[in-house]
């Protein structure tokens, strides 16, 4: 790659995951004082929406991974190589700080701080549920991250590249879901860049390892079972009749 692919590459990730945070987040915030807070349904259904978005936006350029726990999914498939991984981990983190530095530009402080007093955490924030041991978070993080790694995975297989019309809508509602599942326990937050901004920002790092180690636990071991299960090496002619086998990551 030339540096300037490798700008072109950040940039795209930047973009994408400010999207995702600035839409996802801007549906978590309540303007009703607390009497009307949006609902889980909601919320869930916006950040599906955002992925949605952002992968159209994206998707063509960088593969709109928009998560570092996609990234790392991919490479350990093979789709990207080593030496890309940190321009899509710089380009994740500094598009989640941009886009909910961004909610916090066009928010009142005011409205900001009713959400703080009814979950003693900031907007977006990632808190466990504190009826669940942080190990119990730690578990529903990696199994709804290691189905996300699978979903990855499928969409991904060459045996599946005729079948990429839909794919944004189907990454947004697999985001939808998995949140509905699981958002009660950690918040369902499935990516370390989109924890981090929140966090950083708003000054909330209690059991915050949990949206590290779980993700990129769950991201890893999802790709590295798909590959050693149902991996399959394509065919020279599959690759004559596709320009594109994976749409979603460019091909090292």
């Amino acid at each position: 790659m030339t540096t300037l692919d490798r700008v072109v590459l950040c940039s795209s990730e930047i973009c994408a995951t400010a999207i995702l945070v600035f839409l996802g987040c801007l549906g978590c915030v309540d303007f009703s004082g607390g009497k009307n807070p949006p609902g889980h349904l909601q919320i869930c259904l916006t950040f599906g929406l955002a992925v949605m978005v952002a992968v159209q936006c994206f998707g063509h350029i960088s593969g709109s991974h928009i998560n570092p726990l996609v990234t790392v999914a991919a490479a350990t498939l093979g789709n990207i190589p080593l030496i890309q991984v940190p321009i899509y981990f710089v380009g994740q983190v500094l598009g989640a700080l941009g886009g909910f530095g961004l909610l916090k530009l066009a928010t009142p402080s005011s409205v900001l701080d009713v959400t703080r007093n009814a979950t003693s955490v900031g907007v977006c924030s990632p808190h466990v549920n504190p009826q669940i041991s942080p190990i119990q978070g730690l578990l529903v993080e990696f199994l709804i991250s290691f189905m996300l790694g699978l979903v990855c995975c499928g969409v991904w297989d060459v045996r599946n590249n005729t079948k990429h019309d839909s794919v944004p809508i189907r990454f947004g509602l697999a985001i939808a879901v998995l949140a509905l599942a699981g958002g009660s326990y950690t918040g369902a937050n499935m990516n370390p860049a989109r924890s981090f901004a929140p966090a950083l920002i708003n000054g909330d790092w209690e059991d915050h390892w949990i949206y590290w180690v779980g993700p990129l636990g769950g991201g890893f071991l999802s790709a590295l079972f798909y590959r050693v299960l149902f991996g399959k090496e394509p065919a020279e002619d599959e690759h004559a009749n596709a320009t594109e086998v994976i749409p979603l990551n460019d091909k090292a």
